[in-house]
């Protein structure tokens, strides 16, 4: 049994979107490495806790921050799983530029946001430390989402029209 074809299929010329040729790998690594270093620097320099009568101290940020930066790569890998035909190197330079910029927001803030200090025995808690690694999250959510849903190329089931 032969099956037979109206015309034969369409190829499609291009890099092949899984391929090494396509450098989505390199920029998927970067954005990793760009959430990770902000989370250090948020780690390292965030103001610390400081609490009760002997006036303990907690470096929150080292505490809490690997968290929501385990999440946000878990996101910005799921947006580079997806293997959206088409989809151009700017495509994903634009999302790296976007990851990177909100973790170093998420970094600034942490580091550079002063702290509520309450009672007569001051209680230091660094609030930015953190809502800023949350607010990283969602907005690497909406980036990936929107990464991820993004048509590249050629809609499916286009046709090239010949002109007479």
């Amino acid at each position: 049994m032969q099956t037979q074809l109206e015309r034969p299929p369409m190829r499609v010329e291009g890099p092949d979107p899984g391929g090494r040729s396509d450098g989505r790998y390199v920029f998927a690594g970067l954005t990793v490495a760009g959430i990770w270093l902000a989370t250090a620097a948020a780690s390292v320099w965030s103001p610390v806790m400081i609490t009760g009568v002997e006036h303990e101290r907690l470096a929150i940020a080292a505490v809490i921050d690997w968290f929501p930066a385990v999440i946000a790569s878990g996101l910005v890998l799921m947006a580079f799983s997806r293997r959206t035909r088409g989809a151009s190197r700017s495509l994903w330079l634009g999302f790296l530029i976007a990851v990177g910029s909100i973790w170093a927001a998420v970094a600034v803030v942490s580091i550079f946001t002063p702290a509520l200090v309450t009672g007569t025995d001051p209680t230091t808690v660094p609030i930015a430390v953190f809502a800023a690694p949350m607010g990283g999250v969602i907005a690497t959510a909406f980036a990936s989402v929107f990464v991820a849903g993004t048509p590249g190329g050629v809609p499916t089931g286009f046709e090239p029209v010949s002109l007479p």
